[in-house]
């Protein structure tokens, strides 16, 4: 089995309830009695030894990471093909987030985070310069990253192309020149399409969008973190009454 490392009490708790392939679980040796009992007992569900072990060891297996005195040994999360993912049919509206030159980990763990939360279809990333499902955008996704479908493609104006001809809208998330998410009806399948940190959507796919899609706020405000507006937007979309 090709394994990752997955810390943090909550990423954990979400692979061992999902029922993913995890290998083994180590615990600090003096964790919370609580903590202890609610993973030692997902475990045993799922038939996975426990062991425990010194922080220091947890500290090098997390490399750093804040990995609350819990770290599992699980498989990589495999990548799903573009094509299978076009094809999800949900009971309402299917939105696919694409994600382009996000770098953050913590960004990507909150977008597929919120993207879970709402019932989003799953990610798309790019396979250069763009983070990839790393044991910190796990963390940061409490779980999230180990139960979506994400999708790692060479190139995301190609697999804009591809959506579209699966009968999705393309949209694109900008800071002006762009209708508020309420203003308009995206349509039943819908691929959003959410810009790095640092330059937003590259022009390209900017080109290839349907829409524009902006977050009004007051004068004097700075943008918003591309994880927060990509939560309004799919709140709008996928949840609000």
């Amino acid at each position: 089995m090709d394994t990752t490392v997955i810390y943090g009490v909550n990423p954990v708790v979400e692979v061992l309830s999902a029922g993913g392939r995890v290998d083994s679980v180590y615990l600090a040796v003096g964790l919370r009695k609580s903590i202890r009992r609610e993973i030692e007992q997902l475990a045993s569900e799922h038939d996975v030894r426990v062991l425990f072990i010194k922080r220091r060891e947890l500290d090098r297996m997390a490399a750093g990471g804040a990995h609350q005195g819990v770290v599992a040994m699980a498989e990589k999360t495999p990548y799903m093909d573009l094509l299978e993912l076009a094809k999800i049919e949900l009971k309402s509206r299917v939105v696919v987030l694409c994600l382009d030159g996000i770098q953050d980990p913590r960004n990507l763990g909150a977008l597929a985070r919120s993207a879970a939360a709402f019932g989003a279809a799953g990610l798309v990333l790019p396979e250069r310069r763009s983070v990839g499902i790393t044991p910190a955008a796990v963390k940061a996704s409490a779980g999230a990253l180990t139960r979506l479908p994400v999708c790692k493609v060479k190139n995301l104006s190609r697999a804009l192309d591809v959506l579209k001809e699966a009968g999705f809208w393309v949209s694109a998330a900008v800071l002006d020149s762009g209708q508020a998410p309420w203003e308009f009806d995206p349509g039943d399948r819908v691929a959003l399409v959410l810009g790095s940190e640092g330059s937003g959507v590259r022009r390209g796919l900017l080109e290839r969008s349907d829409f524009r899609v902006r977050i009004p706020m007051c004068n004097g405000t700075e943008s918003l973190n591309v994880s927060v507006a990509g939560a309004a937007i799919l709140y709008e979309w996928l949840a609000r009454p």
